[in-house]
């Protein structure tokens, strides 16, 4: 006797594994129907009510299965705050490249280990805003306006800065324990993948609170690894103290690859994504409050520079 006819021969063998499951025979054979070709489920005459009920209870408890995912409106869209981080990197090479106010900027704001070490704690900081070259700049700036982006969608362009600042500052910071007391350094990629780490941490979480697929939950995690990996190798600036003076050139002229920066942001990154993935943070996108973050991120900025040329 049939039990159900379906459009695919897939969908018939999907009803027809349920049934072997629970050990009833069952035979799928095509059939033209009105609408065209269909299949046709059939099992022994005695086993009819049996599987037409296991049918029944196979198909409400996965009506809508697998679930649509859960697509929240953006916090904020992020692009103005990302033209302004642009607009302030420029503007900060610039200042550097010139010497802007008789200032040696990177001498003054470099991330030096030792002097970190020492209590310069402000070039953590400082250092995020300075670069070595055209190219380097580029590259800071593309990428850090579209992980800003992504951020400030995710939890608001408040958080997304000061995430950006304060991974990147606590990247600095281990990162000037981990390397030697010589080790110098420059660029805004720490911070850059602070911001990765933490949308990375904020879509793996979501995702876990919903009935993902495991690929599916963990593909942000590997994304944001390759990522990491694959840029992580070529967008930071470590000066070798060896050659160094005070100048930008000489800054720029020795530039090795700041691995463990990247390494030490992205982690940072991952720690302030959980927190602002957790539920208790929603507070956090009410508009105020991402005007105070936004505040904070760039009084923390100004604070560190007002130290570093005193």
């Amino acid at each position: 006797m049939e039990v159900g006819r379906w459009p695919t021969a897939a969908r018939a063998d999907e009803h027809a594994l349920v049934l072997q499951a629970r050990g009833i025979r069952s035979v799928v054979a095509p059939v033209a129907g009105a609408s065209g070709n269909q299949h046709q489920l059939i099992v022994p005459l005695e086993d009819a009510e049996r599987a037409r009920d296991e049918l029944r209870r196979f198909t409400g408890e996965n009506r809508g299965w697998p679930p649509r995912p859960v697509v929240s409106p953006p916090v904020t869209m992020g692009v103005g705050a990302a033209l302004v981080y642009v607009a302030l990197m420029v503007i900060a090479f610039a200042a550097a490249r010139q010497g802007s106010y008789g200032v040696d900027w990177v001498s003054a704001g470099s991330a030096d280990a030792g002097l970190i070490r020492n209590g310069e704690w402000w070039r953590v900081v400082t250092a995020l805003s300075l670069h070595g070259d055209v190219v380097h700049l580029s590259g800071n700036l593309l990428f850090g306006a579209v992980f800003g982006v992504m951020l400030a969608q995710s939890a608001g362009a408040g958080s997304a800065w000061l995430t950006f600042v304060v991974a990147g500052s606590i990247g600095n910071g281990v990162n000037a324990w981990w390397q030697p007391p010589s080790h110098l350094a420059i660029g805004a990629s720490t911070g850059v993948f602070g911001m990765l780490g933490a949308q990375v941490a904020c879509d793996w979480m979501r995702r876990g609170r919903t009935h993902y697929h495991r690929m599916r939950r963990w593909a942000p995690m590997i994304m944001g690894l390759a990522l990491l990996a694959w840029f992580g190798g070529s967008g930071g600036r470590q000066a070798d103290p060896g050659t160094v003076t005070n100048t930008l050139r000489d800054v720029s002229g020795a530039q090795r690859v700041d691995v463990t920066a990247h390494v030490f942001g992205f982690c940072a990154g991952l720690g302030i994504g959980a927190l602002l993935a957790q539920r208790m943070a929603a507070r956090l996108e009410a508009p105020r409050v991402q005007r105070v973050l936004t505040a904070a991120a760039i009084g923390l900025v100004v604070l560190a520079w007002m130290l570093a040329v005193r």
